[in-house]
C-alpha cells in the first residue's frame, strides 16, 4: 500500500438520493402517424400564425392546446403506457389514478431557434416531448442538474470520467418518432436548430388523477 494511502472500509455503506432520471421510447410504426400529425401542426399554425409566448426563441407554439385532436389522442395511447411504466420505476403511489394530458402544444423550430432553460409548474407531474421531424443536428434537449446550475455545487472537485452518479447534464439527441418523459422538476433546454429545416414535435404536461 502506498504511503499514506487508506484502504478502504468494507463497513461503508453508501446511499443514493433524489437521483434525477428521464425516459425515451419509440413510438412503434409512427410513419403514417407523423403524417397525420405534421397535417394537424401545419393547420394549426395556418389558423394561428402568432406563436403563443413561452420561453422558446424564433419559434412557433399553437396557442391552444391540441390534446383532444385525434391523432395526438392516439399518439398518447402509447405515452400515458411509457408515463405508468415510468411512474411504476419511480416507485410512485399512483394506484388507481389514469395519466392525463390537458395540456399539449404543438411546437416548430425553424433553423436558429431554440428553448431556454426553465422547468415546468409544480402541480405537473411529468413533461415530455414527442418528435414529429427531427433533421439531423436540429438541437438536443438537455436536462441539468438544478443544485449545480444555482452554483450550490461549484466547490465539486472535477470528475475522472462522468457516470450517472457524477455527471451534471445529460442531453438525448431528437429523432423522428422519439419521445422524451421526465419529472416536470427538472431544469432542461432545447438548444440552438442548427439544421437547413424545421425540427417538428409537441410538447406536453401529464398528472396523474
Amino acid at each position: 500500500m502506498a504511503s499514506g494511502s487508506m484502504a478502504p472500509n468494507p463497513r461503508t455503506i453508501k446511499h443514493a438520493f433524489a437521483p434525477n432520471y428521464v425516459c425515451t421510447f419509440q413510438v412503434p410504426d409512427q410513419d403514417e402517424l407523423n403524417k397525420r400529425l405534421l397535417a394537424l401542426v401545419n393547420e394549426e399554425r395556418r389558423r394561428s400564425p402568432e406563436s403563443r409566448r413561452c420561453e422558446g426563441r424564433e419559434m412557433w407554439q399553437s396557442s391552444r392546446s391540441v390534446a383532444d385532436d385525434e391523432p395526438v389522442k392516439e399518439l398518447f395511447e402509447h405515452i400515458f403506457g411509457a408515463a405508468r411504466d415510468f411512474a411504476d420505476f419511480l416507485n410512485w403511489h399512483v394506484e388507481g389514478l389514469r395519466p392525463v394530458c390537458k395540456i399539449c402544444w404543438a411546437n416548430i423550430h425553424p433553423p436558429g431557434a431554440f428553448h431556454t432553460r426553465h422547468i415546468h409548474p409544480p402541480h405537473v407531474h411529468m413533461s415530455g416531448v414527442y418528435y414529429i421531424h427531427a433533421p439531423e443536428n436540429c438541437g438536443d434537449i438537455v436536462f441539468h442538474d438544478l443544485a449545480r446550475f444555482l452554483g450550490l455545487r461549484s466547490s465539486t472537485p472535477p470528475v475522472v470520467e462522468p457516470t450517472a452518479l457524477n455527471r451534471t447534464l445529460l442531453a438525448v439527441k431528437p429523432a423522428d418518432g422519439l419521445c422524451v418523459i421526465f419529472p416536470s422538476h427538472i431544469m432542461h433546454e432545447v438548444e440552438v436548430n442548427r439544421s437547413a429545416g424545421d425540427r417538428v414535435g409537441f410538447a406536453f404536461n401529464i398528472n396523474f388523477e
